[in-house]
C-alpha cells in the first residue's frame, strides 16, 4: 500500500493537521502542526484555515483526507462553527481530487489507544510512540495525526478484507 493521508482536527482557533505516508511496510510522519488564528473575525478565520489546508494539500498531495467528525456538544454555536471548518475541508478535498473520510473522536481514540475514553494526553503518548516523534507537539496536532493513523488502520482492514474475498473466489 502506497498512500499519503492528511489528518485534520478541526478547530475555530487551532486546527491541527498531520500528514503520514505509508509505503509498503513503512510508516513515515511527513509533517504536523497547528493552523492558529488570533483574529476574532470568524470569516477571516475560515478563510485563513481554508488557505492553509489548500497549501498543505498542494504540498503533500495526499490521496486521502481524514477528519475528526464534528459532534454536537454543550455549545451549539461552537458545533455550528466547527461545521464550517468541516465543510471547507470537504470542499477542498473534492476540488483537489482527494478522497474524504470522517471518524468520530471516540472511534479514533479506540483505534489508536484501544480505549474510546482515552484522554488527549494518553492519545498523544500513543501517537508519539507509534510514530517515534519527539515529545513536543501541540495536542491538536497529535489529535490530527491520530485521525490519520485511525484511517490507516481502516484502510488496512479494507485491504485485508479484499484479499480474503479475492482468495475466497478462487
Amino acid at each position: 500500500m502506497n498512500l499519503t493521508i492528511m489528518g485534520i482536527d478541526p478547530g475555530t482557533v487551532n486546527t491541527g493537521y498531520g500528514c503520514i505516508q505509508i509505503t509498503k511496510d513503512k510508516l513515515k510522519c511527513l509533517d504536523y502542526g497547528l493552523i492558529s488564528i488570533k483574529d476574532k473575525n470568524f470569516s477571516t478565520r475560515v478563510q485563513t484555515i481554508h488557505t492553509e489546508i489548500k497549501k498543505l494539500c498542494q504540498l503533500y498531495k495526499p490521496q486521502h483526507l481524514a477528519i475528526e467528525k464534528v459532534f454536537f456538544g454543550k455549545n451549539a454555536d461552537t458545533a455550528f462553527k466547527l461545521g464550517h471548518i468541516f465543510a471547507l475541508c470537504l470542499l477542498e478535498s473534492k476540488y483537489q481530487g482527494i478522497e474524504f473520510f470522517e471518524y468520530p473522536s471516540r472511534y479514533v481514540k479506540k483505534t489508536v489507544t484501544f480505549s474510546g475514553n482515552a484522554s488527549k494526553q494518553m492519545l498523544q503518548q500513543f501517537v508519539f510512540n507509534f510514530l517515534s516523534l519527539p515529545k513536543k507537539a501541540p495536542l491538536d496536532a497529535t489529535d490530527a495525526l491520530a485521525v490519520a493513523l485511525c484511517h490507516k488502520q481502516h484502510c488496512q482492514k479494507l485491504e485485508i478484507q479484499q484479499q480474503i474475498q479475492g482468495t475466497a473466489r478462487l
